[in-house]
């Protein structure tokens, strides 16, 4: 787990929500922790977050999400994961949005910041965020929350990538209403503010950190 890291703080929410206490522990990325014979033993993608429960691991946030609400949900499951086969492809959809296309937009900005001491985006890498903005605007418009009328782990994943997202590009409310009616749902749920928003904070101290460093 890593706070600053928008994925482990979304896995992080779907255990506060069910009341799983999670033992997790942070490597240190600037060390290169993650990328460690001991830690690529574990996951050989080397990327956070990581789940050791008993014998099993998995990687992958959305991954180990539906893997603790498949059997550790109890009640929270159907609502947060439902088994409607639309319902469900539409939350698959949203999820493998923001792991394909939108989180790999901040990484190729935050990693290059991190480890390769990148002064700033590129504008290409801001036009970029802007078009993945138009996408979420365009889900965001279909329901009351991202993937259904009702929250799903859809909305915790994206709404981190989306917090991440806009230490890096602001978004325009004005352009982009719907996502930020969306986003204040979210925002104002108890979870988000213990998790999610201090996840996000972490997140904007270490870009500025970084920037900072490798402008001087």
């Amino acid at each position: 787990m890593l706070a600053a890291s928008p994925p482990a703080c979304a896995v992080r929410m779907v255990a506060h929500i069910i009341g799983l206490k999670l033992d997790y522990k942070e490597p240190d990325i600037t060390k290169m922790e993650h990328k460690s014979p001991e830690y690529l033993k574990l996951n050989p993608l080397g990327t956070i977050p990581v789940l050791i429960d008993d014998d099993f691991i998995l990687s992958d946030s959305h991954a180990i999400m539906i893997y603790l609400l498949s059997k550790y949900g109890g009640e929270h499951g159907e609502r947060l994961y439902p088994s409607d086969i639309r319902t469900r492809a539409v939350v698959n959809q949203v999820m493998f949005f923001d792991t394909g296309i939108l989180f790999v937009r901040i990484k190729v900005i935050a990693l290059p910041t991190i480890m390769e001491g990148m002064k700033a985006p590129t504008q290409k890498h801001l036009n970029d965020l802007e078009e993945a903005y138009g996408m979420v605007e365009a889900y965001a418009s279909r329901y009351k929350y991202i993937a259904a009328d009702h929250l799903t782990i859809a909305d915790l994943s994206l709404a981190m990538t989306m917090g991440a997202a806009q230490v890096l590009h602001k978004l325009n409310h004005k352009k982009f209403p719907n996502t930020l009616n969306w986003l204040s749902l979210v925002e104002k749920e108890p979870f988000f503010i213990q998790i999610g928003l201090p996840g996000i904070a972490k997140f904007n101290t270490a870009m500025q950190y970084y920037t900072a460093r490798n402008n001087q």
